[in-house]
C-alpha cells in the first residue's frame, strides 16, 4: 500500500513562510484544483486544497511559489487527531509535500524550444 497524493492546480493565495516549534519552517500553499467534470451549471468547479511544505523543500522552491503559478505537488497524507472546542476529538488529514513541479516554467521552455 502507498500513502501519496498528486495534485495539479494554481496557487490561490500568496504564500508566507512561518516558523513553528523547534525552529522548523512551514509554508501552507492553497491550490485551486479544477474538477474534471462539469457541474449542473455546465461549468467546472474548483476545489481549494491546502498543502504544507516543510524545511529544506521550502528553501528550494520559495522564490517560485507565487499566486497564479500552475504547479504540481506530490506528497503524503499525514493523519492526526485534534480536540475541538466542544471537547470532541476529530480526525484531520494533513497533506505534506515531498516534491513540487512548476508547469508554467515548462510551458515557457516549450515555447522557447519551438522558436
Amino acid at each position: 500500500m502507498y500513502n501519496y497524493f498528486m495534485l495539479v492546480g494554481v496557487i490561490a493565495y500568496d504564500v508566507e513562510v512561518r516558523e513553528v516549534k523547534d525552529g522548523k519552517k512551514v509554508v501552507n500553499v492553497v491550490l485551486a484544483v479544477t474538477r474534471d467534470f462539469k457541474n449542473a451549471d455546465g461549468s467546472y468547479s474548483k476545489d481549494y486544497i491546502r498543502v504544507s511544505i516543510w524545511d529544506a523543500l521550502i528553501d528550494l522552491c520559495i522564490d517560485s511559489l507565487k499566486k497564479g503559478k500552475r504547479i504540481g505537488i506530490k506528497g503524503r497524507i499525514s493523519p492526526r487527531k485534534e480536540t475541538i472546542s466542544t471537547g470532541a476529538v476529530i480526525p484531520i488529514n494533513d497533506l505534506i509535500a515531498d516534491r513540487v513541479v512548476y508547469f508554467d516554467d515548462l510551458d515557457a521552455q516549450d515555447k522557447e524550444d519551438e522558436s
